[in-house]
C-alpha cells in the first residue's frame, strides 16, 4: 500500500499541489485527469521524490521511504522521454533492469521492445528514432526495472490510437502487480486502463463521481 498524505508544494505565491492524500494499493491504477498547469507533474515529482514537498509525506506500508532515488523501488515516464543519447536503445532499457542473468536480461529487452513495436530499433541511438518510438523505449526501460510503483507522466501524448491502445496493454501485462499512477488530460485513456480516477484543479485532487 503507497499512501500520499497531505502534500503540498508552492513556487512563491503559486499553490502547485495543496493538500493532496490518497491511497493506491499494489495491483491497483488509478489516474489524475487535469489540464496543464493544474499540478499533475508536480505530484508525480513529489511522489518520485525528484522534489522536496513543503509538508506531507510518502510512505509504503506505513514506511517513510529513502531518501535515495534508486530505493524507492519507484519508475517514472516523463513527458519527455529522457533517454540517454549516448547509449543505444537497447542499453537504455536494460538501464535499471534487476535481473543478473545476461542470456535473460537480452531476452525480457527483446520481449518488452517487441510487444511495444520497436524491436528493431535496439542497435539505434535515441536521435536516430522517432518521438513516439522514443516515448515507447521510455515506457519499454520503465517496465524492465520492475519497480512496484509505475507513475505515467502523459507518456501517451501524440501516440496513434492503436499504438496507444497497444502501449496501454503492455504496461498492463507487465506491471498487473505493481501499482500505477497516470495523470493526463485525456479521459479516454483512464477508460482503457478502467483505473480509478481522480481530478485535479488548481493544485486539489478529488475523487470523480462514480469512481
Amino acid at each position: 500500500m503507497w499512501e500520499i498524505r497531505n502534500l503540498s508544494k508552492c513556487y512563491g505565491q503559486v499553490q502547485a499541489v495543496k493538500q493532496v492524500s490518497f491511497e493506491l494499493k499494489m495491483g491497483e491504477t488509478a489516474v489524475v485527469l487535469g489540464e496543464s498547469g493544474c499540478g499533475k507533474s508536480t505530484l508525480l515529482r513529489l511522489i518520485a521524490g525528484l522534489q522536496k514537498p513543503d509538508e506531507g509525506s510518502v510512505t509504503r506500508d506505513g514506511q517513510p521511504l529513502s531518501a535515495k532515488l534508486y530505493k524507492r523501488d519507484i519508475a517514472m515516464v516523463f513527458q519527455e522521454p529522457a533517454l540517454w543519447n549516448h547509449m543505444s536503445v537497447k542499453e537504455n532499457l536494460l538501464f535499471g533492469c534487476p535481473e543478473k542473468n545476461k542470456a535473460r536480461r537480452n531476452d525480457l529487452v527483446r520481449e518488452v521492445a517487441g510487444e511495444l513495436g520497436i524491436g528493431e530499433l535496439l542497435g539505434r541511438k535515441p536521435d536516430e528514432i522517432s518521438g513516439g518510438q522514443a516515448r515507447r523505449a521510455a515506457v519499454a526501460r520503465a517496465l524492465l526495472s520492475q519497480r512496484s510503483l509505475l507513475l505515467l507522466d502523459e507518456p501517451f501524448t501524440n501516440l496513434d490510437p492503436e499504438i496507444k491502445s497497444r502501449t496501454i496493454r503492455t504496461v498492463q501485462k507487465y506491471c498487473g502487480s505493481c501499482a500505477i499512477l497516470l495523470v493526463t488530460h485525456d479521459s479516454s485513456e483512464a477508460g482503457e486502463f478502467g483505473a480509478r480516477i481522480f481530478r485535479m484543479k488548481a493544485g486539489e485532487l478529488e475523487s470523480v463521481p462514480g469512481d
